[in-house]
């Protein structure tokens, strides 16, 4: 009996010793628009808006972006929903890179479906530098 307490015990010391380094995992806090996004020429930023693919929304880029400042090749979108629950909210992860030193912005629309008017728009303010 006493060497079953010993790896009960073992057993709950290392499972708690495995997650002592872990932190709650979740989506990446929500990027503002009233906030300057400052990067370096040649870094990879992100901007992180809150979505739910589910109700037939989504987000585009509303007007073109400024080429010569921000590589339009290199922007990648991810949805990291709030759960793993089926239908749940969660963000879209846009990633650009700051291609050479300027100001610009980015509009970003939220869609539905095949709409070409956005239900909403929102702008940041890049500097890069």
């Amino acid at each position: 009996m006493k060497k079953y307490l010993t790896l009960l015990f073992l057993s709950a010391a290392f499972a708690l010793a495995a997650c002592a380094g872990q932190t709650e995992s979740g989506p990446p806090p929500v990027t503002e628009p009233d906030e300057v996004i400052e990067v370096k020429a040649g870094e990879e930023f992100t901007i992180t808006l809150e979505t739910n693919p589910n109700t037939g929304l989504h987000w585009e880029v509303a007007v073109e972006l400024d080429a010569p400042i921000l590589n339009v090749t290199t922007v990648r979108k991810e949805f990291v929903p709030d759960t793993a629950r089926e239908g749940s909210p969660g963000v879209d992860i846009w990633t650009f890179t700051a291609i050479a030193p300027g100001e610009t912005t980015i509009t970003l629309g939220y869609y539905r479906g095949f709409s070409d008017v956005a239900s909403r728009t929102l702008v940041f303010k890049i500097i890069v530098k």
